[in-house]
């Protein structure tokens, strides 16, 4: 009896570890990419994160410049974004700008 409380115990503990590592956030950079018109032969703005380029949502306009670099927070989302030239990159929406 006494193993199955402490199981219970242990298996019950495991999702508030889990739920701790979660919570922390991390801020990340990233480079500003020119792709092209998106209306024409290109995917506006990208972004490069650890040499991964995803298309960015919350990207502000005054970052918009090629080569800048910026810090962010950032989630992704689970369905790509497909380009006018077929291009598809998964989305990385911006949570936070580090200061």
């Amino acid at each position: 009896m006494k193993k199955i409380i402490v199981l219970l115990v242990l298996l019950a503990t495991v999702p508030l570890i889990s739920l701790e590592s979660c919570s922390k956030t991390a801020y990340y950079d990233a480079t500003v990419v020119a792709d092209g018109d998106e209306n024409v032969d290109g995917c506006g703005w990208l972004l490069s994160i650890e040499g991964v380029l995803y298309y960015p949502v919350g990207l502000a306009e005054n970052d918009r410049v090629d080569g800048k670099k910026i810090t962010i927070q950032y989630t992704v989302g689970a369905i790509p974004h497909v380009c006018i030239n077929n291009e598809s990159y998964s989305v990385a929406t911006i949570t936070k700008y580090l200061n």
